[in-house]
């Protein structure tokens, strides 16, 4: 029990420290347009996340967030949406846009790069377990193996990185990629959608505590899939 304590709180720790590290270039910069209205209204935390999420700042961060999520981030962009979902935000959809825009650009990027097995099995929260059963599924089901990976908890990015090993058609993996990710997508919103009338309005009140909390339940799933995979 005191093995498992320390390990969930060792990795929620990276996974804090590795979020936040991603978000403040993007806050910062939100900031500094804004650091005279800022200063001057003195902002709560959620209206100034929901300002945020309203910028252009915004959207960099969420292209970002899918593009390198298919090349070596480790944060899957339902983490950052979900959130997003929950806020008085009207761009939800122009988000998933951009998300969009993220994961083809960084999906081709990965294709280029073509990453060796040494240097995947480098990255966080990648193990040998994950890159033999891609392996599988894209011996057993070709191309169609990509369609494995929304509920697998195989890293997105194993999926590309072993991609051109096949010869597939890469245009068409991208376009297979993109709609195996919107289909998990669409769970999620449903999900939330349903469950916005209950707790939009406490949520509105404590992004705070919604943040550590979906950090939490994140770590969770991270240690679970590294327990199944490693």
């Amino acid at each position: 029990m005191v093995d498992l304590i320390a390990s969930f709180s060792i990795n929620l720790i990276i996974v804090l420290v590795s979020i936040t590290a991603f978000f403040l270039p993007f806050i910062g910069i939100f900031w500094y347009r804004r650091r005279r209205e800022i200063t001057g209204k003195r902002p709560h935390f959620n209206y100034f996340m929901e300002k945020f999420f309203r910028s252009r700042e915004s959207d960099a961060l969420v292209a970002v967030w899918a593009a390198s999520e298919a090349i070596f981030w480790f944060v899957i962009p339902e983490f950052l949406l979900v959130l997003i979902m929950f806020m008085k935000v009207e761009r939800k959809v122009q988000l998933v846009k951009y998300d969009i825009i993220g994961t083809v650009v960084g999906t081709a990027i990965a294709l280029w790069l073509q990453l060796p097995e040494k240097v995947l099995l480098s990255i966080p929260y990648v193990y040998q377990g994950m890159i033999d059963h891609v392996h599988g599924w894209f011996n057993d089901f070709g191309i169609l193996g990509i369609f494995f990976q929304p509920f697998s908890g195989v890293p997105y990015k194993v999926f590309n990185s072993l991609a051109t090993d096949y010869g597939f058609f890469l245009p068409l993996f991208i376009v297979l990629a993109v709609c195996a990710r919107m289909l998990r997508y669409l769970i999620v919103y449903e999900l939330t959608k349903a469950l916005y009338p209950f707790l939009h309005r406490f949520v509105r009140k404590h992004y705070g505590v919604l943040f550590l909390l979906a950090m939490v339940v994140f770590t969770i799933l991270l240690l679970q899939v590294s327990a199944k995979y490693a």
